[in-house]
C-alpha cells in the first residue's frame, strides 16, 4: 500500500507539471513532470518543517493546492479552437522562379 501511495504522490504533481510544458517532447516533459515533482515533495516537508507545522496531512494538504494551481495554470494556457493562427497555404508557382532558365 505504502508503495502505490508513493508512487501516486510522484505521478500525480508529475502529471500536472507536464501538462504545463507543453512545448516539449514527450520524453522530455516526462522527465521534467518527474523532476518538478520530486523537487515539490522534498521542498513541501522542508518547508513546513522549517516553519513548524509539519503533519502529513498538511503535507499533502499543500501538494494538493500546489497541483490544483499549476494544472489550472496549464488549463488556462491551452489555446482556444478559434484562435489558432491560419497558415497560408502555398501556392503552386510561388517557387517557380527557381525553375527559370
Amino acid at each position: 500500500m505504502t508503495a502505490l501511495l508513493i508512487l501516486v504522490m510522484i505521478a500525480v504533481p508529475a502529471a500536472c507539471f507536464a501538462w504545463l510544458l507543453r512545448g516539449l517532447d514527450p520524453l522530455g516533459r516526462a522527465t521534467a513532470g518527474v523532476a518538478a515533482s520530486l523537487c515539490l515533495l522534498i521542498l513541501v516537508p522542508q518547508t513546513m518543517i522549517i516553519v513548524r507545522a509539519w503533519s502529513p496531512v498538511g503535507g499533502l494538504a499543500v501538494v494538493a493546492g500546489i497541483c490544483a494551481l499549476v494544472a489550472t495554470a496549464a488549463w488556462l494556457r491551452r489555446p482556444s479552437a478559434g484562435a489558432e493562427a491560419a497558415v497560408p497555404a502555398a501556392r503552386q508557382d510561388d517557387e517557380d522562379w527557381i525553375f527559370d532558365e
